[in-house]
């Protein structure tokens, strides 16, 4: 029997029709391995989300290449369940093939809402246990218990002992999986009917993960003090290899203990030694981590999210503790990070070309999502003051430097932490224009170069949103927290919506010598200072709900040696090329072997961008420098965060 996957894509096969209109209410296509596999097969898909902006696409990079005889097979989608195909303009519909795709057509004997509520990821186990489904239609309490079983592995009447919920809790948010509100809320009402449970706080750590791990944070500490003070069950074989990890990946915090030597040894992970030690410990504990999980060319972009976070702690640990590691860590780091890039870099050519199709209303994947996604939380939490302070330039390692002052200056931030993809090239004028049009650099082809046109495109995303114009600010290139065109544009009293650009970070990178130690000490000193952390909290005193993210990260890399292309190149970064004709770009390929060709993901048709491959620079040959642009782990993957304060 066919898989819901299979049978969608029997009807994806070239030379058919070039145009295909697909009525997808329930988002079937936009699930990550299945636009891979209908890119995989030869089609090119975009979503008639906004006619303007679907014009413009359809227009510019098909209708004219069609004209041409160009052969290209387009997939046009309708994900809104308002929608259908009569809707579409009159042109599409007399010249494309009509398809409908409907999850209850795949699944009948569930309820549709709860199937429905899942995130799309989780339809190929729904569909592997349903087709062993033989018995009746399951009623919405039934779909739940069969969801929660088939894809998260929780059986809510099976729960009856600590140890049972803890396994559960760690199970999920050690794989920072988030359960569907609905679904959450059904476990918890599972749970509460046991007194066993308490004295735990369900309501806050069933959801959300720094919840959590603030309660496992303060219950290791009461168990430390006195294994009978707390219900949790840290001893248990299956729960200790959960926390050695937590503590592993600086997820948890070890604590100082006076009685340290007499604990067990399993305990010792989750307590203050020397810290040269603790630390070296932990690198060397991540080190083979990596090298035993380093995702394949066929993970999806959330297990890679998770590897970039992982990945930022070793970093941090690395060039702290340079001057401990002997010469075999030091030569076999270069290697790690070697594989590490190459496998990133297979990645990103097979999957990176998806990814801006894929639905940012629970978490935005993409940079040029963000806006949208905060539309969606200002509509769904009825936000009154909404506040993205993008920090130019900002690595996620950088990130954690950042966080680290911050959480010492003031024990009351709470930072919910997640990374974004940025655009490719991992230029400024790129990849930060597109937060602030919330569109993909293909529909700002005329400003691509320049950073100019930002306040237009924020002021128009958030009037497309609702938001008068008078309610909405950029402010760009602040100085720092009493900045005078942040003073003005605070002094609004209507205001609503603020961006802000800080390039602080973005400007320690362009005089850095030193390399990625380097970096690392000239963002901590700044950190210091206390000018974020100052920022953040009048921006919270002024009422607005924070979130803080990059354009765009950077990394070390070696010369390769300058392209000497005169006036042929638009854009000459140290990781990247951009030019205007094919032709520059072959000639330029040709006397660098250590190129990489960029496919032409979501760029304007008449840009080709050449990147130096791996941790190289088109700079003099043998040259270090701190530089951004290509598609390296560190300047592709960005932070996302949440930023509050308890008791706020």
């Amino acid at each position: 029997m066919a898989n819901w996957r299979d049978t969608i894509l029997k009807n994806f096969q070239r030379k058919i029709s070039r145009l295909t209109l697909v009525a997808d209410p329930d988002g079937l296509l936009t699930e990550e391995g299945m636009l891979s596999a209908i890119r995989e097969r030869g089609f090119d898909l975009i979503p008639f989300d906004d006619h303007i902006a679907f014009r413009f696409a359809y227009e510019s990079q098909y209708r004219s290449r069609w004209d041409e005889r160009a052969d290209t097979d387009l997939v046009v989608v309708l994900r809104s369940a308002e929608q259908d195909l009569k809707k579409l303009p009159y042109d599409l519909r007399e010249a494309g093939r009509h398809l409908t795709f409907a999850l209850h057509k795949f699944f009948p004997k569930l309820t549709y809402p709860v199937i429905a509520g899942l995130d799309r990821a989780y339809l190929d186990a729904v569909d592997e246990a349903y087709q062993k489904h033989d018995g009746d239609q399951l009623t919405e309490r039934e779909t739940k218990d069969f969801v929660l079983m088939h894809c998260f592995s929780i059986v809510p009447k099976l729960v009856k002992k600590p140890v049972d919920l803890l396994k559960v809790l760690l199970s999920l948010h050690s794989r920072k999986v988030s359960l569907p509100d609905f679904l959450a809320e059904y476990l918890l009402e599972s749970l509460t009917r046991d007194a066993t449970f308490a004295s735990w706080p369900l309501a806050e750590i069933i959801p959300n993960r720094e919840s959590f791990l603030r309660f496992l944070q303060r219950e290791w500490q009461a168990f430390i003090d006195d294994p009978s003070g707390t219900s949790v069950p840290f001893s248990h074989d299956d729960v200790r290899v959960y926390i050695d990890t937590f503590f592993l990946e600086g997820t948890l915090s070890p604590i100082e203990h006076e009685g340290a030597s007499k604990l067990p040894a399993w305990m010792q992970t989750g307590i203050k030694h020397d810290p040269k030690a603790d630390a070296l410990r932990r690198f060397r504990g991540l080190w083979q981590k990596f090298q035993a999980e380093l995702p394949t060319a066929d993970a999806s972009h959330k297990e890679w999210q998770q590897v970039a976070q992982r990945w930022a702690e070793l970093v941090v640990l690395r060039w702290e503790w340079d001057e401990s590691l002997d010469a075999a860590e030091r030569s076999g780091w270069t290697d790690l990070q070697a594989s590490v890039e190459s496998a990133f870099g297979q990645w990103m050519l097979k999957r990176y070309g998806s990814l801006h199709n894929l639905p940012y209303q629970q978490q935005p994947v993409m940079v040029h999502q963000i806006a949208r996604f905060l539309a969606v939380e200002r509509s769904r939490k009825k936000l009154s003051k909404v506040a993205l302070l993008v920090l130019d330039g900002l690595a996620f390692d950088q990130w954690l430097l950042l966080k680290k002052t911050l959480e010492a200056t003031d024990g009351a931030w709470r930072f919910q932490e997640s990374t974004a993809f940025a655009w490719v090239p991992t230029l400024t004028s790129v990849t930060r224009q597109s937060i602030f049009a919330g569109e993909p650099p293909l529909y700002f082809p005329d400003s691509l170069g320049t950073t100019s046109k930002e306040r237009n495109h924020w002021l128009r995303l958030w009037e497309d949103q609702g938001v008068q114009r008078g309610r909405v600010e950029l402010v760009t290139n602040i100085d720092g927290p009493s900045d005078s065109k942040l003073e003005a544009a605070l002094g609004n009293a209507r205001l609503a919506v603020l961006g802000i650009v800080w390039n602080k970070v973005d400007d320690i990178m362009h005089g850095m010598q030193m390399q990625t130690a380097g970096m690392h000490n000239q963002v901590r000193l700044w950190a210091k200072q206390g000018h974020l952390n100052n920022l953040l909290i009048r921006l919270h005193d002024e009422g607005f709900n924070l979130y803080l993210t990059a354009d765009h990260g950077n990394v070390t890399a070696t010369g390769i040696g300058n392209p000497r292309e005169g006036v042929f190149a638009e854009t000459k970064g140290q990781r990247v090329r951009v030019y205007d004709r094919s032709e520059f770009l072959e000639e330029v390929a040709a006397k660098f072997p250590e190129s990489l060709r960029w496919p032409n993901h979501g760029l304007p048709p008449a840009r080709h961008v050449l990147l130096a491959d791996d941790l190289k620079a088109f700079t003099r040959e043998g040259d270090e420098v701190v530089s951004h642009g290509g598609i390296a782990l560190e300047e592709v993957m960005v932070p996302f965060v949440t930023v509050d304060r308890e008791g706020a």
